[in-house]
């Protein structure tokens, strides 16, 4: 996988320079014995038995091989503890992917690698600092309070708006218009940005049909709004908040602008931006089915940008098969009142321009979507792609399971909304950034390397060019 320290093939011909020593050198012993009498009894006959010295030579070879399979195994432990610490130099938390054997003891690997996760995390994260003891302070507000960006993604949730209005709905990163009723926060949204003072008071419904009366304030100069609910919905009584923790969820890093686009094969992967795709169809022919829904999140070299992303319903105007609908849970219902693909691909279009289209089996999500183009009478895109199933299976041989749920577990990734668009995109997203430090360590530092390596990729290649893409 890389170019640095030993790989198995130099440990192999270490084996193999080992066994023929220590062959010669028992072949030189029997010999030197042999030249001195001492295998022969005084009539001349053999005193030690040819399959005892047989005997004695296959014990030393089995012991070599069991000394290759123990040093094989902490070597290839090693090497993913080495390439552990890479993945984790990117990560949000700084916490390694897990072992490969989980239920292993305590041994010398396993020692190191918790020295140098709790180094990392030292590191990364020192001490509770000035933002951690604000977020102490918010835990403690019995009002609800969530911060949004301007498209409406969730930055910032306390212990109290979960309580009152679900995790999922609100977690981080996920749309509050799973919670609140769409129209009704952005009015009260586009009203609060036009008050002088950057505040209203609105009653806003929720999706299960309660009101809950608000305060709604502007996050000046940061494209944001602050969301503030009471814990007593209209005509209800007041509700006790009980959470089964008082932490505050946020990634205010949601609210930063997207950096410019512009991509070439000299552009160094730690700098490059991309959109990591996906999209759910009717089936798996790329010459005749169509897409059902959309999802995508833009990344610019290790960052994941959470406020940039696309994430839609598409009407595919053919039925939806059932045995696709029990896949992703799009029927023939949920898409009927969803846009055809023409309305959609102005929502698209903007954050493919200028990006490489990342993805899982991409090639799959790319014919889908140059053939609805050409449908549409729109201009197919022609974007640079990358694979991350081509690195992952060229950086990963030992794996013979390449799907997300796989490289997920390897990696140390979360997996949210499987089988969802944007819930696939975004399991692409952190697996991606998650292999650029690896790809940089075997040499592979920009957009061409990158598209010439998966060229190494022959059979996986080969098996995609025989479904079509």
């Amino acid at each position: 996988m890389t170019r640095h320290g030993p790989t198995r093939r130099t440990l192999r011909l270490a084996f193999l320079a080992l066994a023929a020593v220590v062959l010669a050198a028992v072949g030189g012993a029997v010999w030197l014995v042999a030249d001195a009498g001492l295998l022969r009894d005084a009539a001349g006959a053999p005193a030690v038995p040819a399959l005892v010295v047989l005997a004695l030579a296959f014990a030393a070879l089995t012991g070599l091989w069991a000394c290759w399979g123990v040093l094989a195994s902490h070597f290839a432990d090693l090497e993913r503890l080495r390439a552990g610490v890479l993945v984790a130099s990117v990560s949000r938390d700084g916490r390694l992917p897990p072992p490969r054997d989980r239920a292993a003891g305590p041994d010398e690997v396993a020692r190191l690698r918790e020295a140098v996760e709790t180094l990392v995390l030292r590191r990364l994260f020192p001490s509770a600092g000035p933002d951690e003891r604000l977020t102490a302070v918010l835990a403690t507000l019995d009002e609800a309070i969530l911060v949004v960006t301007e498209q409406g993604q969730v930055s910032l949730v306390n212990a109290a708006a979960r309580a009152l209005l679900g995790d999922e709905p609100v977690r981080v990163g996920s749309s509050v218009f799973a919670a609140l009723e769409r129209d009704d926060l952005l009015d009260a949204m586009a009203h609060a940005h036009a008050e002088p003072g950057g505040a209203v008071d609105a009653t806003l419904p929720g999706v299960d049909g309660r009101r809950w009366p608000a305060r709604i304030c502007e996050l000046t100069g940061h494209g944001g709004y602050v969301v503030r609910l009471t814990a007593t919905p209209v005509g209800g009584p007041r509700l006790r908040v009980v959470a089964e923790d008082g932490a505050v969820h946020h990634d205010l890093s949601l609210h930063d602008a997207l950096p410019e686009a512009a991509a070439d094969d000299a552009t160094p992967l730690f700098d490059l931006p991309a959109l990591v795709f996906d999209c759910e169809s009717t089936g798996l022919d790329v010459r005749a089915d169509r897409i059902v829904s959309m999802g995508g999140v833009r990344v610019h070299g290790t960052r994941i940008f959470h406020i940039a992303n696309i994430d839609r319903l598409v009407n595919p105007g053919v039925p939806i098969p059932p045995r696709s609908s029990a896949i992703h849970g799009i029927t023939d219902e949920l898409a009927r009142d969803a846009p055809p693909f023409p309305e959609v691909w102005p929502a698209l279009e903007p954050l493919l321009r200028g990006a490489v289209l990342v993805g899982h089996n991409i090639g799959f999500d790319l014919a889908l979507l140059r053939r609805e183009c050409s449908l549409a009478g729109l201009t197919p895109p022609a974007p640079p792609t990358l694979d991350t199933l081509l690195l992952a299976g060229l950086l990963f041989p030992d794996m013979t399971d390449l799907s997300l749920e796989a490289l997920a577990e390897r990696l140390g990734v979360d997996i949210h909304g499987r089988h969802t668009a944007l819930g696939d995109a975004l399991v692409t997203a952190e697996l991606y950034v998650r292999l650029l430090p690896l790809l940089d360590s075997a040499g592979i530092a920009t957009l061409a390397e990158a598209r010439a390596f998966t060229g190494r990729a022959t059979a996986l290649r080969a098996r995609q060019r025989a479904m079509g893409w």
